[in-house]
């Protein structure tokens, strides 16, 4: 499989492209379509590129994200744009106490540099141009005009207003998509897990103690029956998740009054940290106000697969086969699926081939991989968060990292 477009001739067949979802998938595969001169548009339901928080840092893998922003062309921006000291890794127990600390990688060649959600999505966004993203759109519905080869789609959206013409559907748009019911009408599961998320910002200036807590990079709190995770972005700011085993709509059926962010968190921390070291508990208690969240997290069983054909109907990333955050992969996962994709519609622009045939192709891939991190997802909560020891979590990371000497 190359990289590069030195093998391009004269295109044989011209795909308009709807690309539905402006997230690292959908905008991977956009920049990624761009040099190739392939027509596409990307329909993001956001209102602008910044008008909301783009959350928490990602570490993207040589293999899979790194390979696909290659192929764009975008990785020596990217290189400007990355922490490499934010590799740092920090396992501490409930007490506080380090377990095990795992060094930031070279700064030449290191395998899964971070850089935090805007970043990215600013990188990405830099490559293309005005017209290429549209936004403020949500999709509400969309339809094909004929359910045969050929035919093209319909999109409609919430704000009344109709795009059509598309010869081939992208479904880019997360964990609900609006795309799938295309493909499956059957939702992601939920995992028995909610996380509560906080976000402190200038922690270094305010709270210069929670900084050197936290480290440079991530920082994963144990105690068998919870997991906290804290990741220091690259402004200053500093976000963490606690994941906890409780039901669907624990947020509602808890009884903490969550309108008042103090002491709604200060109930939480009773109830599920009480005896975890006081930087946990100021981690979330000392929450920037209005940056609190709470949310069910779902995710596909391994081998899911979609019910139907629809000809000109894919999707990638979480609207394919949405995971939890448990194994690492769900961006480098979704920036993969472009980069397969992107191949395979370079094969219908340059030479021919059937639409259908090589999207049937990609999704085999691509649901084959996504299926072997499902059961990586499921194994690791079993692990956090049903009881096993602390010292059987740090044996796993120790593993992980090659016997990385405790601190």
């Amino acid at each position: 499989m190359t990289v590069g477009w030195a093998s391009l001739g004269e295109r044989t067949d011209i795909q308009r492209i709807a690309i539905v979802g402006g997230g690292p998938g959908g905008l991977t595969l956009a920049t990624i379509l761009k040099p190739l001169r392939i027509p596409f548009t990307v329909f993001e339901l956001d209102a602008s590129r910044n008008s909301r928080g783009q959350g928490g840092m990602l570490d993207i893998h040589k293999e899979t994200g790194q390979l696909a922003l290659q192929k764009a062309g975008l990785m020596d921006e990217f290189k400007k744009r990355m922490r490499v000291d934010a590799t740092e890794f920090l396992l501490r127990d409930n007490t506080g106490a380090v377990r095990l600390h795992h060094g930031a990688e070279s700064e030449e060649d290191p395998e899964r540099p971070e850089i935090d959600r805007a970043e990215l999505r600013g990188l990405l966004l830099d490559a293309l141009e005005g017209d290429d993203v549209k936004w403020g759109k949500k999709l509400a519905s969309a339809a094909k005009t004929t359910g045969e080869a050929g035919g093209t789609f319909d999109l409609h959206f919430a704000d009344g207003t109709k795009e059509d013409g598309y010869n081939i559907l992208v479904g880019a748009d997360g964990t609900w998509s609006r795309v799938r019911p295309l493909r499956s009408d059957v939702p992601p599961p939920y995992t028995g897990m909610n996380i509560v998320s906080t976000s402190i910002s200038d922690i270094d200036e305010r709270y210069p103690h929670l900084a050197a807590f936290v480290g440079n990079g991530s920082c994963m709190m144990v105690s068998g029956k919870a997991l906290v995770i804290a990741q220091r972005n690259g402004n200053a700011t500093v976000k963490t998740y606690s994941c906890i085993p409780v039901e669907e709509n624990w947020k509602e059926t808890s009884g903490i009054d969550w309108t008042d962010q103090k002491k709604g968190l200060t109930d939480f921390i009773d109830r599920f940290h009480s005896d975890w070291a006081d930087e946990v508990k100021q981690l979330f208690v000392e929450c920037d106000e209005g940056e609190l969240a709470v949310r069910p997290i779902y995710m596909f069983p391994a081998n899911h697969k979609f019910e139907r054909k629809l000809s000109g109907v894919t999707l990638l990333g979480d609207a394919a086969h949405a995971i939890s955050p448990f194994a690492g992969t769900g961006v480098n996962n979704a920036m993969y699926d472009a980069f397969e994709l992107a191949v395979a519609l370079e094969k219908v622009a340059f030479e021919g081939a059937p639409v259908d045939e090589v999207l049937e192709d990609y999704e085999k891939r691509i649901l084959k991989r996504a299926s072997a991190d499902s059961e990586e997802c499921r194994h690791n909560q079993e692990m956090w968060l049903t009881g096993k020891s602390v010292d059987e979590i740090v044996a796993q990371f120790n593993a992980m990292f090659g016997g990385a000497e405790d601190s």
